[in-house]
């Protein structure tokens, strides 16, 4: 793992797979400039899933994120989300982060390698 900073957000990246982890509150930081907030990342139609969170070892839920149709895991505590190769990018067009959503998708597509279509 090694840590890229975006718009002074960390995110932690994985070279080998090109998934990412997001601390609590970096993806609203990442979206809108704000932190998000518990009840902003709550995943629709989740099950547990087979990773486990890197902050306290449990196992993560996997579903959707809000609004936007994107398969993400969330550690059931609230520690962060760990977002597969490219979800990040579809994540940010789905949500339009009022007008970042370009920046952010050029800065995945730039270091992430992801493959989606702009």
């Amino acid at each position: 793992m090694a840590i890229l900073e975006y718009n002074g957000v960390d995110l932690d990246f994985c070279f080998s797979c090109r998934g990412c982890w997001l601390d609590a509150g970096e993806l609203g930081l990442i979206l809108n400039g704000t932190p998000d907030r518990p009840e902003d990342l709550k995943l629709e139609k989740s099950s547990k899933g087979k990773r486990r969170c890197p902050r306290c070892g449990a196992r993560m839920m996997v579903g959707l994120a809000p609004a936007t149709g994107v398969e993400v895991d969330a550690c059931p505590a609230g520690h962060g989300l760990w977002l597969d190769a490219g979800e990040l990018e579809q994540i940010v067009k789905a949500r339009g982060a009022s007008g970042r959503a370009e920046a952010v998708a050029a800065f995945c597509a730039g270091v992430f390698g992801s493959k989606t279509s702009r």
